[in-house]
């Protein structure tokens, strides 16, 4: 086709059908949405269409399964609402893939071009809402520039550090006949490409220090190969963020799992010893610091001393210097920047730092106190998921909500591949799990998806069990059920002097509800249940839910506020009886 009739290849379409046809030029193959006055000249499109329509039971819900579906499968994730309400519903889920950088497309309807800013039915100043929230929101002004606006949507959203776009949509504009050419679709700037001597002197780093480790953010999704290569070359450690989770195997001896608040002691600790730390993909988030005048202090006086400091790649140079200054900045896609480090560094045996790393593994295990009578806790549970979807687990795919839950499925899962961990982690979302977990199976109709859940978490978006059921999405729906908003409970005993306030739940019954909805379901709540409950949960065929009935309990380790990465709360150390329940001073977590 040459350019006369590319150009005229749309003339004579709708907006609406342009939308569509864009959609399908950019390689969507799923749109999650809802319907509306405002957007009924899209949303017809998709009668007849070759494009799978998921209708969530909300807008939110509809956000979170584009969020789900983004990070299982590193496509863009789609999302079509109606206007006013329908767009405010999904500020939550925008934000929440800005603050964990998940290339996301919303598309709003929104009343005619005559009426913006007049207070119509359903009508609020979009762009301006979704703009802090989002890589670029732009509202089209004609239907000359709808193809080329859609195409540009999903470049911005999946370039550089991926991201949420939102466009909106007016109805007078996609009932617009184009007539002719349409805009030309945008150029693509060309990406940043690492600098040679930046790696150079990370080569040189890596040569003369003792203690290096590497902390390894989401950012590194792709770089999978060659960070075990590097970490393989020169004997280094590896560390996670809660994203990364499975980006290097949590069963390689080099492996010390996930860092932070409520990550592995031995990370936390091998973090502060080291002298030169390589964040490759992360962006020293503050639940993986602790308090930054006390964070690092070896690789900070190694800096000074010029033997060692703080490395950071990451492929936004905007990210430079917000949290720490580093030693040596690499800007530029990750992958890309270890496939041009990798020749340059020396192969290097440091047995003696392997070995202080394996001793405060075994020193310091993620542990828990089993509690009496035969009941159960979260981690006793997590811990016997993992055990039974074990010979399954190159093909688990796990979604959490947001609390003690989502912590201890971090600590008592090991994760072994990348994209396997679908959390909220930026802005803690709850209700985030049951809608990304729909949204992963949908993306990945092969895989087994688990969600692991709160029932606080669980209670927020419960409403898409029709969505499950709809499509028959053989979802395993684990709801560890405490009765509590658990995680906040424990901050009011701990730093409000026990005075508790609105952190008790009133639940229904999950196993009638989930029954009601046509699922199979059961509940469990006794040590002796607990392996023929998982090996039952473990087996069904179609979509499952158990409620298990857990002791509430605090999530260990734990960095309090204003406290350096290695001044933790360990297991065994603090419980919440009310006559021992240590008093914390300073502000309670956010």
């Amino acid at each position: 086709m040459d350019d006369d009739e590319e150009d005229l290849r749309y003339s004579g379409l709708t907006g609406g059908k342009i939308v569509h046809e864009s959609l399908v030029e950019c390689g969507v193959n799923v749109v999650f949405g809802y319907s509306g006055g405002a957007n009924l000249p899209v949303l017809d499109q998709f009668h007849g269409s070759p494009l799978r329509f998921v209708m969530n039971r909300s807008e939110q819900c509809c956000g979170h399964a584009a969020e789900g579906y983004a990070r299982s499968s590193g496509r863009v994730g789609v999302v079509l609402t109606t206007s006013g309400p329908g767009l405010t519903n999904i500020i939550t889920p925008l934000q929440d893939a800005r603050g964990d950088s998940t290339p996301m497309v919303a598309l709003s309807g929104q009343v005619p071009t005559s009426a913006v800013g007049t207070d119509a039915f359903q009508e609020c100043l979009a762009v301006d809402l979704t703009r802090p929230c989002t890589k670029w929101s732009y509202q089209v002004k004609s239907v000359e520039e709808v193809r080329s606006v859609i195409h540009e949507a999903f470049h911005v959203a999946a370039s550089g550090k991926p991201g949420p776009v939102h466009i909106d949509l007016p109805k007078d504009v996609m009932t617009s006949v184009l007539r002719g050419s349409g805009v030309p679709l945008p150029l693509k700037p060309p990406e940043i490409t690492p600098d040679a001597r930046d790696l150079a002197a990370v080569a040189r780093l890596l040569s003369i220090a003792k203690k290096p480790i590497l902390y390894v953010g989401q950012g590194a999704m792709a770089a999978g190969h060659e960070l075990l290569t590097l970490a393989e070359k020169c004997d280094v450690p590896v560390t996670t963020t809660l994203h990364a989770m499975g980006v290097f195997d949590e069963y390689h001896p080099l492996s010390l799992h996930m860092l932070g608040m409520h990550g592995a002691a031995y990370a936390n600790y091998a973090i502060q010893e080291s002298d030169l730390i390589v964040a490759i993909g992360s962006r020293f988030d503050d639940r993986t610091t602790g308090v930054l005048n006390r964070y690092a202090p070896e690789a900070k006086l190694a800096h000074e001393e010029g033997r060692g400091g703080l490395v950071h790649f990451d492929i936004e140079p905007s990210q430079f210097g917000r949290v720490i200054n580093p030693t040596v900045a690499v800007a530029g896609d990750c992958r890309e920047a270890l496939q041009m480090l990798l020749p340059l560094v020396v192969p290097q045996q440091r047995p003696e730092w392997v070995e202080r790393c394996v001793g405060l593994k075994r020193d310091y295990p993620f542990a828990y106190t089993k509690p009496p009578h035969s009941q159960i806790k979260t981690q006793q549970v997590i811990e016997a998921l993992n055990h039974g979807f074990d010979s399954q687990r190159q093909s688990l795919v796990v979604s959490t909500g947001v609390g003690n839950h989502q912590m201890m499925s971090c600590q008592f899962i090991r994760w072994t591949t990348p994209r396997s961990i679908i959390t909220s982690g930026s802005l803690g979302t709850m209700g985030f799990g049951l809608p990304a977990a729909i949204g992963a199976q949908v993306a990945n109709p092969e895989k087994i998806v688990l969600l692991v859940d709160g029932d606080s978490s669980f209670n927020m978006t419960l409403n898409d069990l029709g969505t499950v059921i709809e499509h028959q999405l053989p979802i395993k729906m684990a709801v560890m059920n405490d009765g509590r908003q658990q995680m906040v409970h424990v901050w009011q005993k701990l730093f409000f002097d026990g005075r508790i306030v609105a952190t008790d739940n009133v639940n229904p019954d999950f196993v009638k509800l989930a029954q009601s909805y046509g699922i199979e379901a059961f509940s469990c709540a006794t040590a002796e249940e607990l392996p023929s409950c998982v090996e039952k949960f473990v087996n069904a065929k179609g979509p499952v839910l158990a409620d298990f009935r857990v002791v509430p309990d605090i999530c260990l380790p734990m960095v309090a506020p204003g406290k350096a990465l290695d001044q933790m709360f360990l297991p065994g150390s603090i419980t919440l009886e009310d006559s021992t329940a240590p008093k914390m001073e300073g502000m309670a977590p956010s």
